[in-house]
């Protein structure tokens, strides 16, 4: 009797976990359906990360072209959805923008590159738009002009952990002595009080920093030959996939109309960036 007793308990124990494992799946709405029955379109957003995304007093809560795209999304969602679409923030950040994804906090992050690793845990759709990437050197340092002249070890190059910028810098200058930090502020701050000679990200930010700082730092380098990788809208796996597919042929036709160009533009201005001093030969 006990052994039976055992078997139904066990038999009970599976039933449960079986029914609980399955609950989200049965209950988990598609990203398209969330957002037109929510009327709400939930798009990550960080704090300081210069001219892509900032926080700001006031009801528009944050500006950057991450944020503009976010904006121009949930303007074509509300014609396509026949309602209005409003925009929630959730703040992210590169570590955690992956999670933030798969965890349903946020429907959107649309500006990171494509790689192996997160394909395998996210939708990308796009690309969206394309930034060179190039180095802030520190003061003092000259001479290099090619990812080789940078590709050395006694050469310190600081950047921010898990984005396309540390990849870039590791494939392009892979004997260089990478020092990674978590956030922008502390790769920038390492550049400046010496401990590194140059940091490693993309056009907006090297020319923003430098404007920003002209007498702190040394000069920006678009290494040769000019290397930049597309970013894409990262978008959670829903196994719907009409959100994803809506953003990536959006994506295909702001690119082309020059919508993408404009967005971007638009908060380089806001930010206080000069676009006039953007190098000869640099697109987005």
């Amino acid at each position: 009797m006990r052994f039976k007793s055992l078997l139904i308990v066990a038999a009970s124990a599976a039933f449960t976990l079986a029914s609980l494992g399955a609950a989200p799946q049965a209950n988990a709405a598609g990203i398209w359906d969330k957002i037109k029955d929510s009327g709400v379109l939930t798009c990550g957003a960080m704090a300081a990360n210069p001219t892509g995304s900032w926080a700001v007093s006031g009801p528009a809560k944050y500006e950057g072209y991450e944020i503009n795209l976010c904006r121009q999304i949930a303007l074509e969602l509300s014609k396509a959805m026949g309602r209005n679409i409003r925009i929630d923030y959730k703040e992210t950040t590169w570590g955690t923008v992956v999670l933030d994804l798969q965890s349903e906090k946020i429907d959107i992050w649309p500006g990171m590159s494509e790689t192996p690793e997160r394909l395998k845990a996210i939708d990308m759709a796009g690309p969206m738009y394309e930034l060179q990437h190039c180095y802030v050197n520190r003061k003092g340092l000259s001479g290099l002009t090619k990812w080789t002249d940078y590709s050395k070890s006694d050469v310190r190059i600081a950047t921010i952990t898990g984005t396309s910028d540390e990849d870039a810098v590791r494939k392009l200058s892979p004997d260089a002595n990478i020092l990674s930090f978590k956030e922008a502020p502390a790769a920038i701050l390492a550049v400046q009080s010496g401990r590194a000679d140059a940091y490693g990200t993309s056009a907006v930010s090297c020319l923003d920093i430098l404007q920003k700082n002209p007498d702190v730092f040394g000069k920006v380098v678009f290494p040769e030959p000019l290397y930049g990788r597309p970013s894409s809208a990262g978008i959670r796996k829903d196994g719907d996939g009409r959100f994803h597919e809506f953003v990536n042929e959006w994506a295909k036709g702001a690119r082309k109309d020059g919508t993408i160009t404009w967005l971007l533009t638009d908060a380089f201005e806001k930010s206080g960036l000069n676009v006039a001093n953007f190098p000869p030969g640099l697109k987005f």
